[in-house]
């Protein structure tokens, strides 16, 4: 039993190297010429995709509202570490701050994404990275998606459509994507675009 825990501690070192060494490749932006593995949450406008990083997470820290919320990706670095209390860090835009409020952490998130995409619900393919240091959290990088949406609002272009379906191909498009497909539990799950689009971007399911 001692031999198999040492080697499960061994293998569980190893992988939070290797996840951490893929974070940096990206950093770098590698990821322009190689592919690189990562976990992408799809879904439709409003179908829930905050609430379950939410859940992953244990805290709640994600703008809410009506309409399309999410309108840069989102990369979230989940690192578990012994801390007495979870901090966050914005890794791109403020890496030597250390930010322990939820609330404060909804507001910059919203901030940065005016900042890039504007106040008229425009969409940026321009990432905001958050990585989470909590000792409840699991080692794992997930990335937060733009929801498909159908009907343009305010300045934003007819084609809207077509922005956010190409916005979410860039990055489920890859074979080293993991597509997490998020689907409201009131609806038909026949007649889900998301899971359609799942579907389209990886055929075989594999």
């Amino acid at each position: 039993m001692a031999v198999q825990a040492e080697s499960d501690a061994t293998l569980f070192s190893n992988m939070k190297s290797i996840m951490s060494l893929v974070d940096r490749l990206r950093d770098f932006k590698l990821d322009n010429y190689i592919s690189l593995p990562r976990i992408t949450v799809l879904g439709e406008q409003s179908a829930g995709k905050s609430s379950i990083l939410e859940a992953v997470v244990g805290m709640n820290f994600l703008p809410r509202g009506s309409g399309v919320v999410t309108r840069r990706p989102l990369e979230l670095r989940l690192k578990k570490v012994n801390v007495p209390v979870p901090y966050f860090i914005f890794a791109r835009d403020f890496p030597n701050k250390k930010i322990t409020s939820q609330e404060e952490v909804c507001e910059t998130i919203e901030q940065l994404t005016d900042k890039v995409a504007g106040t008229e619900k425009f969409i940026s393919n321009e990432p905001i990275v958050l990585e989470v240091y909590s000792p409840t959290v699991p080692d794992l990088s997930l990335v937060d998606l733009p929801g498909i949406t159908r009907i343009p609002i305010g300045k934003q272009p007819a084609n809207i459509e077509e922005i956010t379906k190409g916005l979410i191909r860039q990055y489920c498009d890859s074979p080293d994507s993991l597509i997490l497909c998020v689907i409201p539990a009131n609806i038909d799950i026949t007649t889900s675009d998301a899971l359609l689009f799942a579907r389209q971007l990886d055929p075989s399911g594999s």
